[in-house]
């Protein structure tokens, strides 16, 4: 099973363009679909400047990768519950950029530290301290089932290859 991956493309092993992440849950069903995804993205043919890796971690973590790689544009890719979604609905947008609930950001970065992943603290983390790229964009997809095991519902499963399609059109814009 994937834990990390990093590819860069050939030519320009220095310079990150896009940033693929994914986050996941291992062992949480549908809420794993983030790290997976990049772990199977991970294995094709990328232009140079792309990395595609996990960022199944906590969100201050995070940030220190996207000071690390400085990219120009970052995809995020996860699952996550949503009060009233319906599960396999693929949403694609891009994060708020106004400022960040004080009390919100102090819960979120507890929870961060304590061992907490999620898209939501790692969104909410890295806008209040200016390390998501302007050019950011997250295609989430709805939870169906995020018991503990492994596989995805029925739901997000057929979500799969729209999700890696919008993944791959993110990557190629201009």
């Amino acid at each position: 099973m994937l834990l990390h991956a990093r590819v860069v493309g050939v030519g320009d092993a220095d310079h990150c363009r896009v940033l693929v992440g994914g986050i996941g849950l291992p062992w949480r069903r549908d809420l794993d679909l983030g790290r997976v995804l990049v772990g199977d993205l991970a294995g094709r043919q990328w232009p140079d400047g792309i990395v595609v890796e996990d960022l199944s971690y906590s969100a201050h973590r995070i940030m220190h990768t996207l000071q690390e790689l400085e990219p120009l544009r970052l995809i995020l890719v996860a699952a996550t519950v949503r009060e009233g979604g319906v599960a396999g609905t693929i949403r694609r947008y891009r994060p708020d950029e106004g400022p960040v609930d004080p009390d919100d950001l102090i819960a979120r970065l507890g929870e961060s530290v304590g061992g907490v992943i999620d898209l939501d603290h790692t969104l909410i983390v890295n806008r209040h301290f200016g390390t998501l790229p302007k050019d950011t964009v997250v295609i989430e997809v709805v939870t169906g089932d995020d018991a503990f095991g492994v596989g995805y519902s029925d739901e997000v499963d057929a979500a799969l290859p729209r999700v890696a399609e919008l993944v791959r059109q993110e990557v190629q814009r201009e």
